[in-house]
């Protein structure tokens, strides 16, 4: 058996006797609800192609990356993704953010008239905050 297509088919895991199949190229698990892999898939050295998007994934086992051959690996729709993503995403801080920041953490003396009205007023905010980290 060379290819194993098992998409769409509500499977909520992954049986580790799947890793006996060793001659096992295109593994389709896709649009399931599986919640983790089992990392004796680590043994699948044949496997070429791992489609499990569109399933439950929060994580994967550190022994995936023992599949060297593997060339296509699929997991878009998962949580695991979402959160990667959203681990990605970089949100700079605002020039008046760095502006105040500069400011606090530098003790630099400053008067009203110096500054314009809306990094007064973020300053103002900043030296209220609960935060001892703030002042």
């Amino acid at each position: 058996l060379e290819m194993l297509y098992l998409g769409g088919n509500l499977i909520s895991f992954i049986p580790r006797q799947l890793a006996n199949l060793r001659c096992l190229r295109y593994l389709v698990l896709c649009d399931n609800c599986i919640q983790s892999i089992p990392p004796q898939l680590s043994r699948m050295h044949s496997l070429l192609s791992l489609s499990l998007h569109n399933n439950l994934l929060t994580f994967l086992p550190r022994e995936i990356l023992n599949l060297v051959h593997l060339q296509e690996l699929s997991l878009r729709g998962n949580p695991l993704v979402v959160r990667f993503v959203k681990d990605l995403t970089y949100d700079p801080p605002s020039l008046l953010e760095l502006a105040g920041r500069t400011i606090k953490s530098r003790n630099l003396p400053y008067h009203l008239s110096d500054l314009p009205g809306n990094l007064c007023n973020y300053l103002d905010s900043a030296s209220k905050c609960p935060n001892p980290k703030c002042a």
